[in-house]
């Protein structure tokens, strides 16, 4: 077993926790300023746990829970981060959360 960097590393608890936090925050403030643009809430929540979940993703993978070394794979963290955050957001606004929230 070596320890070189992996492209996904193990999150920590502490990774997990502040996750949320700005899952929940994002989630909770965003929708409202897209609501006053004119925005549906459907696309309001969409965009607001896509925009919340990659930040947060691409936070804990390169700054909190990153190694030394493992600058190589920041761009291809921040790519899989805005994938990741974007798909599972569309599966939860447009997929799962429909009738929740209309």
């Amino acid at each position: 077993m070596t320890n070189e960097p992996k492209l996904i590393p193990k999150i920590s608890y502490k990774g997990v926790f502040i996750f949320l936090i700005i899952l929940f925050a994002g989630v909770y403030l965003i929708p409202i300023l897209l609501n006053f643009l004119g925005l549906p809430k459907s696309v309001s929540y969409f965009l607001a746990a896509g925009i919340s979940s990659s930040i947060a993703l691409i936070l804990i993978l390169t700054k909190i829970d990153a190694k030394k070394g493992d600058e190589v794979y920041f761009k291809k963290r921040i790519i899989i981060s805005i994938i990741v955050g974007f798909t599972t957001s569309a599966l939860m606004t447009f997929v799962y959360g429909g009738d929740v929230i209309d």
